[in-house]
């Protein structure tokens, strides 16, 4: 249908002074605000996303590489809106450039190939797409700008800049150089706009080039387009509040007069650039591996090779911690995975606050650096948002290594990354009472619990290097989500465990210790297994049959067959948990006759020895506990009136369990 002319003087005389180029942008404007117009929206909102109709219908007709009829191909360039206040502009554009899902999917992350990103708090889709530039940056230096060769783009608020993730994420942007990516925003609608300045001057500081152009000009917004692809730094380009009055299309103009579909600057260049990448990529000689990273697959013999890898790595490990088993098997996992990336934050390898440390010898020394390892320095928000992106992204397998305390400042991104379902790896140090002489609030005492009611979030706390393995294994394997294990510094003072009795710990518990007609079951995780095995010895020689089970990961294990957690759990007896951590969320094991030897308080300063004696979390203190409630129950117990083993995957609190 052909468009109908404007009538207005005042548009005429700007379109006659308006390149061929332009004009199409200021038609495509003008129908974009009619689309909005239609929208019922706040007053704030309407004004902000008008404000930002020029400027972003510009990027799409000019510059984005986009193409509707494939919204998803790998070399597209990234358009991500990380609030629902910028969405309407997003559908606008996709109506008016002939997107076929425009109007048939709603605009929501994991239904809508074009919504990069869900919506999220703020400042979480600025990381996110750092992330993501971050991640173009690595493959592009792997399969070179053949195949590699977009830009990401984000259309942001102010309370996005605001934030400490987005300033810690824009530091990190600034530092690995990531000139590929930028930034569109506006001030907010008020005469008050000093928070925005100070933002601007922050990431000025922090190694971006901010660009502040008139939201009303297209001559200066397509020069700032034109000055952000030849930049060598990230770029924020500040849409300022027009001057000049803004001319509104009158209402005898429908959208659909200027909907031009396949037939729009968007969807022909797009078309064009997907066809030429195409024959490209057809012709490249790692096709086969790029398509490979792209899918999330694995390479061939996979497996034999990380076995084989995982015995060198640890037999070539100083110590037997699982913090030393853990990084042993990443460095044997990133022999054989040229897609992983690995961000690490500093506090992942200060051993006590008392005399921080660099590297340990376990994993940088010996190492040789990991293939795409980056130090994000005490960035451990940021770093997180960054995660979220390059799962993203896809191509790369994220991984980082934080300490356990720093998970705090981390949970807004992990939330993100569980919300989304994306894969990322998180090595957390620092795992239970090891670090007691940095005092208490260096010691996780409710984390564990807290992770472990996050849906789709597996959490698994290894007990030995054995273990460990089994854990990566089944992190890799964890399809839901994120994954996180949790490591110790110190090694098990108590000894090697033996080989499972029953079960492996893939399937997320099993039984270390068999005992027949068994009268208590002592069920632990971490480095508390060790304790409870050695426990159970000292209960032997009084005549107590005790069972010892470890489970490493709560999620797995509950999804397990019933009839398998109940050979586990055992149907009779006391059962007795141990973890130096929270008791929150043991009912669910426990039952309601159950004990727990745990901490339920802050720790506090000491070594780590002292600490297990001072909450408790000992030999002597499980024996005690167990003789006092055998011999308050009358010696041995028969079947538990209630067997906590019903198949929840989640914690949400205090639980009653089925009969």
């Amino acid at each position: 249908m052909a468009a109908v002319p404007s009538t207005d003087p005042t548009e005429l005389r700007e379109e006659a002074t308006l390149s061929a180029q332009q004009s199409a942008v200021a038609r495509m404007s003008r129908a974009a605000r009619l689309l909005l117009n239609d929208e019922p929206l706040p007053p704030h909102a309407r004004t902000l996303l008008n404000r930002m109709c020029l400027p972003v219908t510009a990027l799409w007709c000019r510059v984005l590489r986009f193409d509707p009829s494939a919204p998803n191909w790998p070399d597209r360039d990234r358009f991500v809106v990380p609030s629902t206040t910028m969405l309407p502009l997003l559908r606008a554009m996709l109506r008016l450039t002939g997107s076929p899902t425009a109007n048939t999917i709603p605009l929501e992350y994991g239904r809508h190939p074009a919504v990069e990103v869900a919506p999220g708090l703020a400042g979480q889709g600025v990381a996110a797409a750092v992330g993501m530039a971050f991640a173009e940056q690595t493959l592009a230096r792997r399969f070179g700008r053949s195949l590699v060769n977009h830009r990401t783009w984000v259309l942001a608020q102010d309370t996005d800049l605001a934030t400490g993730v987005a300033m810690e994420a824009a530091q990190l942007a600034g530092r690995f150089g990531l000139d590929r990516l930028a930034v569109l925003v506006s001030p907010p609608a008020g005469p008050d706009n000093g928070d925005f300045a100070d933002s601007l001057a922050r990431f000025s500081a922090s190694g971006w080039t901010v660009r502040r152009v008139d939201a009303g000009s297209a001559a200066a917004i397509s020069s700032a387009l034109a000055a952000t692809l030849r930049a060598r730094k990230p770029t924020l380009i500040a849409c300022l509040p027009s001057s000049a009055p803004e001319v509104l299309p009158g209402p005898q103009l429908p959208p659909e007069e200027e909907l031009t579909g396949p037939w729009s600057p968007t969807a022909r260049r797009g078309a064009t650039t997907r066809r030429s990448w195409l024959r490209r990529f057809a012709r490249h000689r790692l096709r086969n591996a790029f398509e490979r990273e792209m899918q999330g697959q694995r390479p061939a013999l996979f497996d034999e090779d990380w076995q084989r890898a995982c015995r060198w790595q640890l037999r070539a490990a100083t110590g037997h911690a699982t913090q030393d088993a853990g990084f042993a098997v990443l460095r044997a996992l990133s022999e054989i995975l040229p897609e992983l990336v690995c961000l690490t934050a500093s506090s992942a390898y200060r051993l006590d606050l008392a005399a921080p440390v660099a590297l340990p010898a376990t994993f940088r020394a010996r190492t040789r650096m990991l293939p795409a390892e980056q130090s994000c320095g005490i960035q451990d928000h940021g770093m997180a948002g960054m995660l979220n992106g390059i799962a993203l992204h896809g191509g790369l397998l994220p991984i980082c290594a934080a300490s356990m305390m720093t998970v705090d400042r981390m949970r807004s991104a992990l939330r993100m990354a569980a919300l989304m379902r994306r894969k990322v790896l998180y090595l957390l140090t620092g795992d239970g009472l090891a670090l007691g002489d940095g005092g208490g609030g260096w010691q996780p005492v409710e984390q564990l619990a807290s992770l472990r009611a996050m849906p789709h979030l597996a959490v698994f706390r290894p007990c030995d290097a054995r273990e460990t393995t089994a854990c990566w294994e089944a992190a890799l394997n964890w399809q839901e989500g994120p994954a996180m294990l949790l490591l110790c510094p110190y090694e098990n003072q108590y000894g090697p465990l033996p080989p499972p009795a029953f079960g492996t710990p893939s399937r997320g518990g099993y039984v270390v210790k068999q005992e027949d007609n068994r009268q208590v079951t002592l069920i632990a995780s971490g480095p508390e297994v060790a304790i409870a095995l050695k426990a159970s010895h000292h209960l032997a020689r009084q005549d107590i049959r005790a069972t010892v089970v470890s489970i490493p990961c709560w999620e797995l294990f509950a999804e397990q067959p019933a009839s398998y957690r109940k050979t586990v759990l055992g149907t009779s007896g006391l059962r007795v948990g141990v973890e130096a951590a929270s008791s929150f969320g043991w009912e669910r094991w426990l039952g309601e006759e159950g004990v727990f030897v745990g901490m339920d308080d802050f720790g506090t300063s000491a070594p780590a020895n002292a600490l297990y004696e001072r909450f408790g979390i000992t030999v002597e203190a499980i024996c005690e506990k167990v003789r006092a409630r055998l011999l308050t129950s009358g010696g041995e117990r028969g079947p538990s009136l209630r067997t906590p083993d019903q198949p929840r995957t989640r914690v949400r609190g205090p639980l009653t369990t089925r009969p």
